[in-house]
């Protein structure tokens, strides 16, 4: 057995850093900060979203976190042994505490991913879990939930047995969405996460003590987290407006203390004056924009369709005109802060005859003419930046291929509904990476009935190699192997990716100490003001 025992101090969250001085200096123990909506769910089984994610990393710990140095370091569980077939994971939960009070123990993790196994349990990420011994088929309601490789031989022991090695296992259970409930608490009140109350009891390193839906949030140091000496922001106040201007005023009033990811973004209009005067910062984060082709719907069940579409897209065009944050151009799937920052190309960004070739064999294998396409249904978020990406792809398809592309914004939770649901053509959407592992990426799309995999798109070739590559310990050797399935979605083209994103951010003057994760995000633990 492999002996691991690290001790470390985190909170999992991302926000910004720089700015010209405020006048506004009134707490120096309260952070302010702005999201444009609420939380989905304050239930981290149940989230899906962004804003739920980072709210769950305030209120609830799991195993492992996340450090400036590390992506799995020791949380709730002080220590860990790993068996030498990669196969056993045997987790030592420390002396801790729920924020009532009551010991935090191995039964609230084993509990609360077996509820999320559950085949009643509606959980946007059970797929998450499915690295576990039997976990897959008890979600599908084939076996027992008993039979899940889950063990809490004693409050302090968690035993997990994996299905086949999984090197990025610890980075995977630092995902918010493994994190436990209170069971005592949650079988007490079926709406236990909708609203402040005893019912909301959380193990993290802050509590919710006020929430006025539809304006504000506002959580306190919780007294009783296990490393609490070690937070130093007593109080963080989250309002929510969803116009990124009005944001952007507030910020710049000193009635917000950070302006990015994952809180309200800088309005796309207001970039270049803040770039010219040298007080944008950015930094390469693990999330991207993306094309979807549903696979099952007419004229994207036909590949060579797929990849005229994709190929007729000249992204550092939108990149440079629309976007404008040194994004990094994408003809490949993952973003290269999740493979040691290696970067590959299986095409040409903006190649016009190519796209043109295979838009006529598209046509030629649908037996069908240009004019009998038709029009073309092309569905995106009307927030954020979304409407003038699409409107900016409609023309280059225009041009390039001669089609007619009708646009369709629709409010996120629709819009997100509508792709779960494969209610649509073709979609401008994006993903944001849950843990420090490619395979957070290229997984989504190995199981055709994935929530997440919106293109509903299957490969057996594909899923060959994603199994194959946890065969391999060396992450560099991982990496490499994992290219193969790159290539096989760059060939078949169930969705193509635009850019891979910046995390682009202010932060007012007095802020100090923020740091930024392997994957992009920011550091919060030991911020102060100055």
């Amino acid at each position: 057995m492999k002996k691991v025992c690290i001790f470390c101090i985190t909170i999992l969250v991302c926000v910004g850093c720089s700015q010209k001085p405020s006048t506004h200096f009134k707490d120096k123990r309260q952070l302010n900060v702005n999201y444009n909506s609420e939380p989905g769910t304050l239930d981290p089984r149940k989230g899906a979203d962004f804003v739920s994610s980072s709210m769950h990393f305030f209120l609830y710990e799991g195993l492992t976190r996340m450090t400036p140095q590390e992506t799995a370091a020791p949380a709730i569980a002080e220590s860990f042994d790993i068996s030498d077939d990669g196969l056993t994971y045997t987790f030592h939960i420390r002396d801790c505490q729920w924020g009532d009070g009551a010991r935090v123990t191995s039964h609230d993790f084993r509990d609360t991913w077996l509820d999320m196994l559950s085949p009643k349990f509606a959980c946007p990420n059970a797929h998450l879990l499915y690295s576990i011994r039997g976990a897959k088929d008890a979600k599908h309601g084939y076996i027992d939930l008993e039979k899940v490789g889950l063990e809490a031989p004693d409050d302090k022991t968690l035993i997990v047995h994996l299905e086949a090695p999984t090197p990025y296992f610890l980075e995977l259970v630092a995902f918010c969405v493994f994190s436990p409930v209170h069971q005592k608490r949650v079988k007490a009140n079926n709406t236990w996460a909708d609203d402040v109350g005893d019912n909301l009891v959380g193990n993290g390193p802050y509590k919710l003590i006020k929430w006025k839906h539809g304006s504000e949030m506002l959580l306190e140091k919780n007294p009783n987290y296990w490393d609490a000496q070690n937070i130093r922001l007593e109080r963080i106040h989250i309002s929510f407006v969803d116009n990124e201007m009005t944001a952007l005023q507030m910020y710049e009033k000193g009635e917000l203390d950070l302006i990015g990811l994952p809180f309200t973004n800088i309005p796309p209009d207001s970039i270049p004056t803040f770039k010219e005067q040298g007080l944008i910062k950015t930094h390469p984060f693990a999330a991207s924009t993306v094309t979807f082709f549903h696979v099952s719907a007419f004229p994207f069940h036909n590949r060579n369709m797929r990849r005229a579409f994709a190929y007729a897209i000249n992204r550092k065009e939108i990149v440079d005109n629309i976007t404008q944050l040194d994004e990094q151009v994408s003809t490949d799937t993952v973003p290269n802060v999740l493979k040691n920052m290696q970067s590959y190309s299986f095409f040409r960004d903006g190649d016009e005859e190519q796209a043109k070739e295979f838009f006529e064999k598209g046509l030629a294998e649908l037996n069908i003419t240009r004019e009998e396409l038709g029009t073309l249904h092309f569905t995106h978020a009307s927030t954020d930046i979304f409407p003038k990406i699409a409107q900016a792809l409609q023309e280059q398809w225009r041009k390039v291929l001669g089609v007619d592309v009708a646009l369709h914004g629709f409010e996120y939770k629709v819009f997100l509904d509508k792709l779960v649901k494969r209610d649509y053509q073709f979609a401008l959407s994006r993903w944001v990476a849950q843990y420090n592992d490619q395979m957070n990426i290229l997984d989504r799309f190995a199981l055709q009935d994935n929530p997440k995999n919106y293109s509903g798109w299957d490969h057996e070739r594909y899923r060959a190699i994603l199994s194959e590559s946890t065969k391999l310990r060396s992450n560099k050797e991982r990496y490499g192997f994992l290219m193969q399935a790159e290539a096989i979605i760059a060939n078949e083209t169930p969705f193509t990716v635009l850019y891979h994103w910046n995390n682009v951010y202010l932060k007012q003057p007095y802020i100090q100490d923020l740091y930024i994760y392997p994957t992009g995000g920011f550091h919060l633990n030991d911020i102060h003001f100055e």
